[in-house]
């Protein structure tokens, strides 16, 4: 199925003027005005590159900004030494509910994944977690969810789709396809006690920004074992992200971020990967916009450095 018909192409400022064969600019197959939509029908494809930008408190004011101002640093970024199969669907138009998009959204990568092709949305709020679940729900497959996140996010204050509620959202689905979930980075003055209690008792998988700070190291197990992560920017500190939708005097540092990143795209298991939590709009010069191509890149190069696991055998 083609979904050309649900994007709008990349803005022109993106492609850098300057060409030069390493760069990401001149490896991805973007969607851009004048040029046909992406073919992964024939063409072998990695990852696919989905932009989500909107102001949630007001969706018809869709906003492809944010998304595009992270790729104008992605595209300057140089690739390593190997080849990189990836294509760039453009920006999801966004003119409906966030319900709508998120069943639209969940449609899109479900059949990406069918495909063998590891979705990569560029947000947009961490709400957009939730269309991510559905698209193994879709395909009939239980998951395991990695939340790079400083607050646990289970609110059921609003029947609305938020970024606070996605998780809660998500346990109380009645046919619920969530197996475990994973939280990193949250800071404790930030969450109740009773709130980390709950998740303790759910027997969730969670890492405290201290602990994860002083052996980081540690959370790459519990990375290999999710199928796919939310990756919100308000982790990080806000002296390395001040435009962050939340942020907080504590937090990730950038190299931090980017080591995290690196160790979910070395994940075999991990299908699937959301970023997210810069403010709707905004300049192209933000520092965050930069961090979140970083970011990005970091995941890409643990992508195409992954190594099939292998049993080892006691030869004594």
């Amino acid at each position: 199925m083609s979904w050309e018909n649900y994007f709008v192409p990349v803005s022109g400022y993106v492609l850098s003027e300057d060409y030069n064969s390493s760069r990401y600019s001149s490896n991805i197959r973007t969607y851009e005005l004048g040029t046909p939509f992406p073919d992964i029908d024939n063409t072998p494809t990695d990852i696919v590159l989905i932009g989500v930008g909107y102001d949630q408190h007001d969706l018809s004011c869709s906003t492809v900004q944010t998304p595009d101002s992270v790729r104008y640093w992605l595209y300057r970024l140089y690739k390593g030494n190997y080849n990189i199969r990836i294509a760039d669907f453009g920006n999801l138009s966004v003119k409906h509910s966030l319900e709508k998009l998120s069943d639209i959204l969940s449609e899109i990568l479900a059949d990406l994944m069918n495909r063998g092709i590891v979705p990569l949305i560029i947000g947009g709020g961490k709400e957009l977690t939730y269309a991510n679940y559905l698209a193994y729900k879709i395909r009939g497959r239980y998951c395991n969810l990695l939340n790079i996140s400083p607050v646990l996010n289970f609110s059921e204050t609003s029947e609305e789709l938020t970024g606070e509620n996605f998780l809660s959202k998500i346990l109380a689905d009645k046919d619920n396809h969530l197996f475990n979930y994973c939280q990193l980075a949250y800071q404790t003055y930030l969450n109740s006690a009773e709130m980390i209690e709950m998740f303790n008792e759910f027997a969730f998988d969670l890492l405290r920004l201290g602990e994860l700070r002083a052996h980081i190291e540690e959370s790459e197990p519990l990375i290999r074992d999710v199928d796919f992560a939310s990756i919100d920017l308000g982790a990080v500190k806000y002296a390395d992200a001040p435009h962050a939708l939340y942020t907080s005097p504590n937090g990730l540092t950038s190299d931090e971020i980017c080591r995290l990143a690196r160790y979910a795209g070395l994940s075999l298991k991990l299908t699937s990967i959301g970023f997210y939590g810069i403010t709707p709009g905004g300049k192209t010069e933000w520092t965050d916009h930069h961090l979140m191509a970083q970011v990005i890149w970091h995941f890409i190069e643990g992508f195409y450095l992954r190594k099939p696991e292998s049993l080892q055998t006691d030869n004594s």
